[in-house]
């Protein structure tokens, strides 16, 4: 099994499409553990005036797919 993550930024109850990582993971802890890296990493990149005055928040999910 491989896992894809996909991650949504939202700002109030406006979201984003989704975007996908460009490649598939073999574990979800792998998975997860990017997931919160990339969210952490994107947050800091906005900055925390920004993220505070749009109350900014990334959702992401790891979605188990069979490896072809």
């Amino acid at each position: 099994m491989k896992f894809i993550l996909t991650l949504v930024i939202c700002n109030y109850t406006l979201c984003t499409p989704a975007f996908e990582w460009p490649y598939k993971f073999d574990s979800y802890y792998d998975c997860a553990t990017i997931g919160y890296e990339a969210s952490h990493l994107r947050l800091k990149e906005m900055g925390a005036e920004y993220v505070n005055k749009n109350r900014t928040t990334i959702l992401f999910t790891c979605k188990e797919v069979q490896d072809i």
